[in-house]
């Protein structure tokens, strides 16, 4: 496609491939755990940056815990509460930087509680801090909580307890960023029992990260092969077809991710650019600002591709007004030197009568 206003931020020669270079930092992270922190190193505190901490409380099978307490000390001792949404989700915005110790308990059963996980906002360059949380029981005869609507797949799991707990131990040494040692866990887990599909979900999402694209669709596949209302397995199976240029099927499989889980950035961020891929200017702007509404410094990436947007549309003054929105929400980007020239440029492009 042209463009007759001069270079977009995404030149339009290699946005066909804007997946395969731009989003497996940015875009990936969050489906569960830590997943990117792995390719984010610490960076150095920043005076008077505010952070989220954001992440999913799941029963030990995977399902998500709903209404589930959430609590977030400091190191000093200091404590925030939040309560989990339908889909396990929970989030802390405007922390400090720092240290801080998240648990989790059931107020439903006392005897389901999550073991304490300690984390520091350096592990995190983008303003955002992905923790996950698995309860367990502390009594041996205690009954988990159902939700009032359970898809058979996940019913009629009866998932080992060897398997069970190489799932778990994946998972933590995922936020320890021992990604070799989590990959074998969580292998260990699928061959204890090979209809694991929240298993093999997360298999996919580390392989994601290591880039190897073949193997993380096939897990993703076998996963919703298993249970085909897995909404973190739709997202994975979206994003390797988007890395694909398989745009309109990555929708498919987006929407579908959506209507089970639609309280996740993430997917609606992906979502928007995949229609932006097909010129799909509405759906994408629908998606692109359906992410914004979560939190800027959420998903600060966003704003790019909606500047983007305004730009194939000649909306110069939009366009630079989005990319500010970026750079305020996450200043010490790696491209903001680039962002900041693109901005002027199209503040000048929109000056001219």
């Amino acid at each position: 496609m042209g463009t007759p206003y001069g270079r977009p931020i995404i030149d339009p020669s290699r946005r066909r491939s804007i997946a395969a270079r731009s989003l497996v930092l940015a875009l990936f992270l969050g489906w569960a755990s830590a997943n990117g922190q792995d390719k984010n190193p610490p960076v150095p505190s920043r005076p008077g940056t505010m952070v989220t901490i954001q992440g999913r409380v799941s029963l030990s099978d995977g399902r998500p815990a709903a209404r589930v307490l959430v609590r977030l000390t400091t190191r000093g001792g200091v404590p925030r509460e939040a309560f989990t949404n339908d889909q396990g989700r929970f989030e802390f915005t405007s922390m400090e930087e720092g240290g801080y110790v998240l648990t989790a308990s059931s107020l439903a059963d006392p005897g389901l509680i999550a073991d304490a996980v300690e984390t520091d906002t350096s592990r995190t360059a983008t303003g955002t801090l992905n923790v996950s949380l698995i309860l367990h029981s502390t009594l041996e005869s205690t009954k988990k909580p159902k939700p009032s609507v359970i898809h058979v797949g996940e019913s009629a799991q009866k998932v080992p307890k060897e398997a069970r707990k190489a799932f778990e131990r994946g998972l933590k040494l995922k936020e320890s960023n021992e990604s070799g040692k989590a990959l074998e866990s969580l292998s260990r887990a699928i061959e204890l029992f090979p209809e694991y599909f929240q298993a093999l979900t997360e298999r996919g999402n580390l392989y994601v990260l290591q880039r190897k694209l073949t193997e993380a669709a096939a897990d993703f596949a076998q996963a919703l092969k298993i249970y085909d209302r897995y909404g973190p397995a739709l997202r994975g199976s979206g994003y390797c077809k988007l890395e694909k240029k398989e745009f309109a099927q990555a929708i498919g499989d987006f929407e579908r991710s959506i209507s089970l889980e639609p309280e996740n950035a993430n997917t609606y961020l992906l979502l928007g650019i995949a229609n932006l891929e097909l010129d799909r200017r509405e759906p994408a702007r629908e998606a692109l600002l359906k992410a914004l509404s979560f939190s800027d410094h959420t998903m600060p990436r966003a704003h790019i591709y909606l500047a983007n947007l305004y730009a194939l549309e000649h909306q110069y003054l939009h366009a630079a007004d989005e990319l500010h929105k970026y750079l305020e929400a996450d200043p010490n980007a790696a491209n903001a030197a680039e962002m900041r020239k693109m901005e002027a440029q199209w503040r000048a492009r929109a000056a001219i009568p």
